[in-house]
């Protein structure tokens, strides 16, 4: 798995799948990963989920339409997430400290 700097990303559009690493606080772990997934519930269609520690598989929230990547795309913006980082995501955390990754990665091997 490729981490990068969520403000330093070239891309524009955050895909579903989409991995977001930062440091946390309780009732979180000291870091925690979101994961960005398709949600025809929300506004944007997109919403988070937790996927680390105690609250994985908690949904940890919508995204407004106004998120939606410009274009015929079905993504977020980048831009719109660094704005809003802290009003949508993660108040505690400095959108600065936040790691990202395309995806987890599928490790091969044998099951016992």
């Amino acid at each position: 798995m490729e981490w990068k700097k969520l403000v330093e990303l070239e891309d524009e559009n955050l895909w579903r799948g989409t991995v977001f690493r930062f440091p946390a606080t309780y009732p979180f772990e000291p870091v925690v990963d979101f994961m960005l997934f398709l949600d025809s519930a929300s506004e944007s269609g997109f919403s988070l989920v937790c996927t680390t520690g105690y609250k994985s598989g908690h949904h940890e929230g919508g995204l407004p339409l106004e998120a939606r990547a410009k274009g015929k795309v079905q993504a977020i913006s980048k831009t719109w997430l660094i704005e809003n980082w802290t009003n949508w995501v993660y108040p505690e955390t400095s959108v600065t400290e936040v790691q990202v990754s395309e995806g987890y990665t599928q490790e091969i091997g044998t099951i016992a």
